[in-house]
């Protein structure tokens, strides 16, 4: 994902993306399939495939320009996640007051993490599927590391999903171009695209995915395809309806095919928009630069403040916030990927309830100290800037008058003055919560 960003940029910019998005937006229906997901608001991304095992991140095959054959020979073929503990993992996102969780099937190296019977998904040879049951020696373990998570997920209450790269490096239709891949013929393109369907079916069908979030559509122009952009608009329309065939209630993201207004939701990269974009929307970020595992970013890890301050951005302008985890080769979530989550996990046990369930702040303006959320006639103010002089003037919703002031992150009562379109708290020279503190100004 994190080659692309440049290229991605500077594409959306263009085709006047969420990156350039104005202040104010108007105000869209949420459809019906998606209120659990808009209501839930938080979520975690997993990165797991063979590059895990290798420890460069997902791209080290197109980085390093490593061969298929070298690739699996050397990489894949190691690939051994006996560690991976989907109950652990799932506990965590819990604590972390994480509703939805979204998994790798298969990333752009081709590598599916399901006994997949689609008969062109073979290594290099042609002789053996190319799967993590078929293709590595966790195959001999009998398990099902998919399974184990939606299992998992089901017994805790989260929903569960399923990650999806469109290109495939592997693939015997696809050669590596660039950092994408040209087709090596339109009957090439025409059977890939079958069996991409059929390999999608086989998931949607055995693990009954709450969401697929797709990947990997950068091939993509508004018609005629070449072989060097062969995704279609027209293909990702036609793949959204075929994944409604089989379950209509299922959540697509927009990378079906990016920039024609299809899916269900949009997705911004390692980015927070301005403001509220045109229709629901979800940030993907990841705690230290890196999705899949890379040893060389294991000191570099955001702090449990900056991702609660991020997450509180996002929901400030309507969005979900998708916070990735990229576990070791031998399947296990690093130790400092668990003390973020413990971080987060903290001040959620106290502040969730101006998450969950919560909107866009009510306001045109940012204040300087913080951030708005909203849930009703009940504002959330997240000060992140404590006032020197302990008061705190915040803008009043709309003529509505105050009932009370509570500070969720100590469950304190607070004392307060109403002048105007102001509203005034004492709220002490000394901060609740250094991370975010939470006061809820219930209006009635």
């Amino acid at each position: 994902m994190k080659r692309i960003m440049a290229f991605l940029l500077s594409i959306m910019i263009v085709a006047g993306s969420v990156f350039s998005t104005p202040a104010v937006t108007k105000a869209y229906q949420v459809p019906s399939n998606l209120k659990w997901w808009a209501n839930d608001r938080f979520g975690m991304f997993i990165h797991l495939g063979a590059y895990s095992s290798y420890g460069k991140g997902e791209w080290i095959m197109n980085v390093d320009k490593i061969s298929k054959k070298k690739y699996q020979e050397e990489i894949a073929s190691k690939f051994n996640p006996k560690n991976f503990n989907a109950k652990e993992i799932v506990s965590y996102a819990k604590k972390a007051g994480m509703k939805y969780i979204v998994i790798t099937a298969k990333h752009h190296e081709g590598l599916a993490l399901w006994d997949t019977k689609v008969e062109s998904f073979k290594d290099y040879t042609g002789t053996k599927t190319f799967s993590l049951q078929q293709y590595t020696p966790f195959g001999a373990s009998g398990r099902d590391i998919l399974m184990e998570l939606k299992n998992a997920c089901k017994k805790a209450g989260i929903h569960f999903g399923l990650y999806y790269s469109i290109l495939d490096w592997n693939h015997s239709s696809q050669t590596i171009s660039g950092d994408f891949t040209k087709m090596r013929s339109m009957e090439a393109r025409k059977a890939y695209i079958q069996d991409m369907k059929a390999q999608l079916k086989e998931l949607m069908t055995t693990y009954d995915p709450e969401i697929m979030w797709f990947d990997g559509d950068w091939t993509l122009r508004k018609s005629n395809p070449t072989l060097e952009k062969w995704w279609t608009k027209a293909d990702g329309k036609d793949l959204y309806r075929y994944l409604k065939s089989i379950k209509s209630s299922v959540i697509v993201n927009e990378r079906v095919c990016r920039n024609f207004g299809i899916g269900d939701f949009e997705c911004p990269e390692q980015t927070v928009p301005a403001a509220d974009l045109t229709r629901p929307w979800e940030t993907c970020q990841t705690m230290n630069n890196s999705w899949g595992y890379t040893k060389a970013n294991e000191k570099w890890y955001r702090s449990s403040k900056s991702i609660v301050r991020e997450l509180v951005d996002v929901v400030s302008k309507n969005g979900n916030y998708l916070l990735n985890i990229g576990p070791k080769g031998d399947g296990s979530m690093t130790p400092k990927s668990k003390t973020v989550l413990k971080g987060v996990a903290k001040w959620m046990k106290k502040n969730s309830e101006s998450i969950y369930g919560a909107v866009k702040s009510p306001f045109k303006k940012t204040p300087s100290w913080g951030k708005y959320t909203r849930k009703g006639k009940m504002v959330y103010v997240h000060v992140n800037k404590w006032p020197k002089n302990g008061k705190l003037a915040v803008t009043r919703y709309k003529k509505y008058k105050v009932k009370k002031v509570t500070c969720i992150s100590n469950g304190k009562k607070y004392k307060y003055s109403t002048k105007g379109k102001t509203v005034k708290l004492k709220v002490g020279k000394k901060a609740v919560n250094t991370v975010d503190t939470v006061f809820a100004i219930q209006y009635q």
